[in-house]
């Protein structure tokens, strides 16, 4: 029976850096969680190249060894990692290469498509069935987190690589992500570390909004909202708990299918919350799957509790988190 708490459990999103279930990952999974990232850690997301350790141990092997446990335990379950072209590729070698950034701009549409179909197919061998990928950002300028990790700064051309990126993931029978909604163009810091914001107007940020546009049109099947601060809503707020920018999603955009938060414990995010009011915040502004790094996993049971209690005391209306639920399992199956 799904009572509140088991919902609570089913919109967790929790990283793990290894492919070894902790026992905090266990009792998630009994308990009704049922979506996890395979992660990096902060070197290899920074560098994109993963450890020669873990290139050495894992193997495919390993992989469907842990993929065919969480599922031996929760059933349907989301399963997801970096797949990113110019930055992260989760699962380095063990899959058909994606393309360097220069030799996907001089592809056609139908070669780059193909490439990002072999990388697909792959991964679902080895159980995935989401890529957390590919990212829509384009960068203006003074960007210390994003530069050198996108897709381009043409939005025409970010747009092709989006939308044939996506048609990719699909014709694989994954899911595809677009990232970082609404964009972020510029940026004052990182927001895992720092009160980062977008200093931008909505006027101002509207044009970065056509690669996202793009992906939708293309078939997206969720969308990863950004972490940082964003003063083009009144007050400025979090993308990850912002109902304005969901409410952008939703209705000028058309996006019906799964919403992500960044890392709700992200210091922009954050802020001077604490993280069970985070979680709650963003089910309430319309987020679906709520992203917490591996430092939240031996608390995903306070978490939940949280959500539960927000149901029972009315804040969190019980149709909201069964709507959010639900487009986790849409994209599970």
């Amino acid at each position: 029976m799904n009572t509140p708490l088991r919902l609570a459990y089913s919109t967790l999103f929790p990283v793990t850096t290894e492919l070894q279930l902790s026992p905090d990952l266990v009792e998630f999974l009994k308990s009704g969680g049922r979506a996890i990232l395979f992660g990096e850690d902060g070197t290899e997301y920074a560098t994109g190249i993963m450890h020669p350790d873990r290139i050495r141990d894992e193997t495919a092997e390993t992989w469907r060894a842990a993929t065919d446990e969480v599922r031996a335990i929760a059933g349907l379950a989301l399963l997801a990692l970096d797949a990113d072209i110019s930055a992260v590729h989760r699962l380095h070698r063990l899959t058909a290469a994606l393309p360097t950034l220069s030799e996907g701009k001089a592809m056609t549409d139908e070669a780059f498509t193909a490439k990002i179909h072999a990388m697909a197919h792959d991964a679902r061998q080895l159980g995935i069935n989401l890529v957390l990928s590919p990212t829509a950002d384009v960068v203006a300028k003074d960007n210390p987190w994003l530069a050198g990790r996108t897709l381009g700064d043409d939005f025409a051309e970010v747009s092709r690589l989006v939308s044939a990126y996506v048609r990719g993931v699909k014709r694989a029978g994954i899911g595809s992500t677009l990232k970082h909604f609404p964009g972020n163009p510029v940026i004052t810091g990182l927001p895992a570390t720092q009160d980062a914001r977008i200093p931008m107007t909505m006027e101002a940020l509207r044009p970065y909004l056509a690669p996202f546009a793009a992906g939708i049109e293309a078939g997206v099947d969720a969308v990863l909202l950004s972490p940082a601060i964003f003063d083009a809503v009144t007050p400025p707020q979090p993308g990850s708990i912002s109902p304005d920018l969901i409410n952008l999603l939703r209705q000028e955009l058309a996006f019906s299918g799964l919403v992500i938060t960044s890392d709700l414990d992200h210091r922009s995010t954050l802020g001077n919350q604490s993280l069970e009011q985070i979680v709650v915040e963003a089910l309430i502004a319309g987020a679906d799957l709520l992203l917490v790094s591996p430092a939240a996993v031996p608390h995903l049971r306070l978490l939940a509790r949280a959500i539960e209690k927000a149901v029972d005391d009315g804040r969190l209306p019980l149709e909201r988190l069964l709507a959010a639920s639900a487009a986790v399992d849409r994209v599970s199956s």
